[in-house]
C-alpha cells in the first residue's frame, strides 16, 4: 500500500533536512577557521620559535588536552544524544544543562589538584611549571563552552560563530607578540586564549537561550549525569590513548625536537581529517532523531554518507601521501624536515578515522552500543601504549606514527566485526526493526 505523506510531515522533512544542511555549513565555517588559522600560524611558530620551542608547546598542550579529556567526560556524545532526543521538552533540557555544567565544573577542580601535585612533586613537569598553568587555561575554556548543548539543539551556528571569532582573535594576536624563542610562554597563553574566550562567550549565549533559567541539581541528578556519561568517558579517555598519548610519549621518551616533528606532522593530518568532522558533528543528532522513525532508516542515512565521506578522504590521503615532502617544507621549513617520514606512515588517517567515525559515533552510539564502543576503545588504547612504548625508544617520532597507523586500522577492523556480529550491516542489508 502506498502512504501519503501529509503537507504538515513533508514540511517537517523538509525543514529537518534545511536544518541538517544548515549545521553542516555552519560547522565547516567553523572547521575552516579552527584548522585553517592554525595552519596558518603553525608554520610560524615553527619558525621564530624553533623547532624545539615549539616540540615544548606541543607537550604542554598534549598534557594539558588529558584534562580537557577528563572534564569532557563523553558529554560531547551523551548529553548531546540526550538533549537532541528531547529537546521539545524545554525542563528537561534545563535540567540536563545545569547537571553537566556542575559535574564538568567539579571535574575541572578536581583537575587543577592533580596538576598541582603533578607539578610540584615530578621533576620533568616542576621545570615547566608556568607553561603548564598556562596551558590549563584551555581547560577552563573546553568545560564553560557547552558545545554539547549547541549539538543537540542543532544550533552549531553557535558553535563556528564564537569559537571561529575566539580564534582569529587570538591567532593574529601571536603575530603581534611572538618574535622570537624567548616569547614561548607568550604563545602558550594566547593558544590557550582562544578556548577560553570562546568558552565565556558560548556559556553566555546558551544561558541566554534559556531565557534565562537556573536549576541546581541534587547530588542523585548528579550521579545519573556522570553514570550516563561513563561509558562514553571512557571511550574518549581511550581514544586519547592512540591519539594524545602519542605526542606526550614522544616529548617525554624522545625530547621536544621529535615532539615538534611529530606535532607538526600530526596537525596536518588532524586538519585533513577535520574537513569530514562537520558531518560527524551534525549527523550524530539528526541519526538519533532518525532512530525514533526506525533503525532500518537509520541504516540507509549512514550508508549514504559512509559512501561519500569514505570517497573524499581516501582521496584526500592519497594526495597527502604523494605530496608529502612538498608540503611540510612549505608549511614548516626546512627545520621541520624530520616531519616527512611521519606523514608519510600516517598519510591515510584520515580515511582510517573517517570510516571508524561513521561506524563508531553515527552507528554505534547512536544505537546504544554504548558499552561495546567503549571496550573496543579502551583495548584500543591500551594496545597503543604497549606498542608505543618500545617503537618510540628504537625509532623516535616515526615509532609513534607507525603505532598510530597500526592502531587506527584495528578500531576499523574491531567496529566492522561488532557491527555485523549485532546485525548491523553497513555495506550490506539492513537491520531490522
Amino acid at each position: 500500500m502506498m502512504v501519503r505523506m501529509s503537507a504538515s510531515g513533508k514540511e517537517g522533512n523538509e525543514g529537518a533536512r534545511r536544518r541538517l544542511f544548515g549545521n553542516v555549513a555552519a560547522l565547516y565555517l567553523l572547521q575552516g577557521l579552527n584548522y585553517l588559522i592554525p595552519m596558518a600560524t603553525l608554520p610560524y611558530l615553527v619558525r621564530v620559535l624553533g623547532i624545539q620551542t615549539y616540540g615544548l608547546i606541543a607537550f604542554t598542550q598534549a598534557f594539558a588536552q588529558y584534562f580537557v579529556t577528563f572534564t569532557d567526560y563523553g558529554f560531547n556524545f551523551s548529553a548531546t544524544r540526550y538533549i537532541a532526543q528531547n529537546k521539545q521538552e524545554r525542563s528537561l533540557v534545563v535540567r540536563m544543562f545545569w547537571c553537566v555544567m556542575v559535574v564538568k565544573i567539579l571535574l575541572m577542580v578536581s583537575g587543577m589538584v592533580i596538576l598541582t601535585a603533578i607539578l610540584v612533586f615530578v621533576p620533568r613537569f616542576h621545570a615547566e611549571t608556568a607553561y603548564f598553568s598556562v596551558a590549563y587555561l584551555a581547560v577552563v575554556g573546553s568545560v564553560v563552552f557547552p558545545q554539547w548543548y549547541f549539538q543537540g539543539m542543532e544550533q552549531m551556528k553557535h558553535i563556528s560563530v564564537l569559537t571561529g571569532a575566539a580564534r582569529l582573535v587570538t591567532s593574529g594576536l601571536l603575530f603581534v607578540f611572538v618574535h622570537s624563542p624567548s616569547d614561548a610562554l607568550t604563545a602558550v597563553g594566547l593558544l590557550s586564549a582562544g578556548p577560553l574566550l570562546a568558552g565565556i562567550l558560548g556559556f553566555g549565549v546558551a544561558y541566554l537561550d534559556l531565557r534565562p533559567e537556573f536549576y541546581l541539581p541534587s547530588r542523585h541528578e548528579l550521579w545519573e549525569t556522570a553514570n550516563d556519561g561513563w561509558h562514553l568517558f571512557i571511550s574518549t579517555a581511550a581514544i586519547s590513548l592512540y591519539t594524545n598519548t602519542n605526542v606526550f610519549l614522544v616529548g617525554l621518551l624522545a625530547g621536544n625536537t621529535e615532539a615538534g616533528y611529530f606535532s607538526a606532522a600530526e596537525k596536518l593530518i588532524r586538519a585533513l581529517t577535520g574537513l569530514i568532522g562537520p558531518i560527524t558533528q551534525a549527523f550524530f543528532p539528526h541519526i538519533s532523531a532518525l532512530i525514533a522513525e526506525g533503525k532500518a532508516v537509520a541504516v540507509v542515512f549512514i550508508r549514504k554518507t559512509l559512501r561519500l565521506t569514505g570517497a573524499v578522504s581516501f582521496l584526500g590521503s592519497l594526495v597527502l601521501m604523494t605530496f608529502a615532502n612538498p608540503l611540510a617544507h612549505l608549511l614548516f621549513g626546512k627545520n621541520a624536515a624530520g616531519s616527512v617520514p611521519i606523514i608519510h606512515w600516517i598519510a591515510f588517517l584520515p580515511f582510517l578515522i573517517t570510516v571508524s567515525n561513521a561506524l563508531g559515533i553515527q552507528t554505534m552510539l547512536s544505537f546504544g552500543l554504548d558499552k561495546l564502543f567503549s571496550r573496543i576503545l579502551v583495548a584500543s588504547g591500551i594496545l597503543n601504549v604497549v606498542l608505543a612504548f618500545p617503537l618510540i625508544h628504537f625509532f623516535a617520532a616515526k615509532g609513534a606514527a607507525i603505532s598510530v597507523l597500526i592502531v587506527e586500522a584495528a578500531v576499523t577492523v574491531a567496529m566492522i566485526v561488532v557491527l555485523e556480529g549485532e546485525g548491523v550491516h553497513l555495506f550490506r542489508g539492513t537491520k531490522s526493526a
